[in-house]
């Protein structure tokens, strides 16, 4: 039995690339101590505050995406191999209207001015720590599954079951 070949690679390619994005998002926590201490005692402020964290691969880039299909010899059908840049960090949301704070001080230190200075000083620095964030290895993974998946998703409508589909991810070429 013939199998019809499977869609031209460049159509496959464009229409990956049409996906333009595919995100993942993620929801963490970061939480900033800030604090002091000298001869008049100790104080420490910390927040915590959850984040969700925005990752994409941007497929529309120009030669973001390689498709090569190689045929099986036997007629049964080829693998379909795409090749996608990493997914990475778009962007990050904080919800500050949800974090819990937590000032001890000790010795002299009014809790007060001393711990509204510190929380102050954490808070601005929730931001920026959640761009830093670095994922959880078991976060990762999920990322490049969740990325995968879709692509493959894809490409699988377009060139129809009876061909495997293979998604990877570009090695960073600087």
């Amino acid at each position: 039995a013939m199998i019809e070949s499977p869609r031209p690679v460049a159509d496959v390619a464009r229409a990956v690339s049409a996906m333009k994005l595919v995100t993942v998002e993620i929801d963490s926590k970061v939480r900033v101590e800030r604090g002091d201490e000298n001869w008049r005692g100790v104080v420490q402020a910390s927040v915590e505050v959850p984040v969700r964290l925005r990752y994409g691969v941007d497929l529309g880039a120009a030669n973001a995406v390689r498709v090569l299909y190689s045929p099986i010899e036997d007629g049964a059908s080829g693998v379909m191999i795409i090749t996608v840049p990493e997914p990475e960090l778009l962007g990050t949301e904080v919800f500050s209207e949800k974090e819990s704070v937590e000032v001890k001080t000790g010795g002299l230190r009014l809790r007060s001015r001393a711990g509204e200075y510190f929380l102050g000083i954490a808070r601005r620095d929730v931001a920026e720590t959640a761009r830093a964030l670095v994922l959880r290895p078991e976060d990762a993974t999920r990322v490049r599954d969740a990325t995968r998946e879709q692509v493959e998703g894809l490409v699988r409508k377009l060139v129809g079951e009876h061909v495997a589909v293979q998604v990877r991810f570009a090695e960073h070429t600087e």
